[in-house]
C-alpha cells in the first residue's frame, strides 16, 4: 500500500438532474460549463481531484482531461448518489480523506475549500456551516473508508452523517456558496447574475 498523500477532492457529477430539464453539467455560467467551473475550483485547492461521471460521459471526460482533471465512470450511477460516492472513494483508497463536493455548487470560495481540506484528519467528519446551517462540501477522514464504500441508494452520505452526528465538526464560514446549489434553470439565472453578472 502506498503512502498517504493528503486528502482527495471528490466531485460528484453523475446525477440525472431531472428537475433541471436538461443536462445541467453543460449549463453555462459566464461562458463556461457548470461542471468545469466546480471541478477547477476543487482542483485549485486539492490537486488530487477526481470527478465521478456516468457511463457514456465521453464529452465531459474529454473536457476534464483537457484541463488535467481526472475522472472516473460509475456503472451504478443511475441507482443514486450513494453508489457514485462509494465508487469515487474506492478509486482513492490510500488518501488521508475525501472532500466530497457536488457539481451543481460552483460558487464555493477557495478559502472555504482550503480550510475544510486543512481540517481533515483520519477520524474527522467536517462540513461548513453558514448561520448555523450545515452546507457542502463534506469531508471524511480515512477512518470512514469502509462505511463510505458501503453506501448505496439516492441519499448519499446522510446515513453516515446521522450515525456519527456527534463526531461531525461544523466549520463556520461566511460563504453563501456552501448552500447555493443549482436545481433549475431559474436557479442558474439568479446565481449567474448575482455571482458573475
Amino acid at each position: 500500500m502506498s503512502a498517504l498523500t493528503g486528502p482527495c477532492g471528490l466531485l460528484l457529477a453523475a446525477g440525472q438532474a431531472r428537475r433541471f430539464g436538461a443536462d445541467k453539467r453543460f449549463a453555462r455560467i459566464d461562458g463556461e460549463p457548470l461542471l468545469l467551473i466546480a471541478a477547477r475550483r476543487l482542483r485549485a485547492v486539492l490537486p488530487d481531484t477526481l470527478v465521478v461521471l456516468r457511463e457514456g460521459d465521453d464529452v465531459l471526460a474529454e473536457l476534464l482531461a483537457a484541463e488535467g482533471i481526472a475522472s472516473t465512470r460509475c456503472p451504478q450511477a443511475a441507482l443514486g448518489m450513494g453508489h457514485s460516492l462509494a465508487h469515487g472513494v474506492r478509486q482513492r483508497p490510500d488518501v488521508d480523506g475525501w472532500l466530497i463536493a457536488l457539481a451543481d455548487m460552483p460558487h464555493l470560495a477557495e478559502s472555504t475549500l482550503t480550510r475544510l481540506a486543512e481540517s481533515l484528519r483520519h477520524d474527522v467528519i467536517i462540513a461548513p456551516s453558514l448561520n448555523g446551517v450545515r452546507g457542502h462540501p463534506v469531508g471524511f477522514g480515512r477512518d470512514y473508508y469502509e462505511e463510505l464504500i458501503a453506501l448505496s441508494g439516492d441519499i448519499g452520505a446522510k446515513p453516515l452523517l446521522k450515525r456519527h452526528a456527534a463526531r461531525v465538526t461544523l466549520l463556520p464560514v461566511d460563504d453563501a456558496g456552501v448552500l447555493e446549489d443549482i436545481d433549475t434553470p431559474a436557479d442558474l439565472q439568479v446565481l449567474a447574475a448575482t455571482r458573475f453578472g
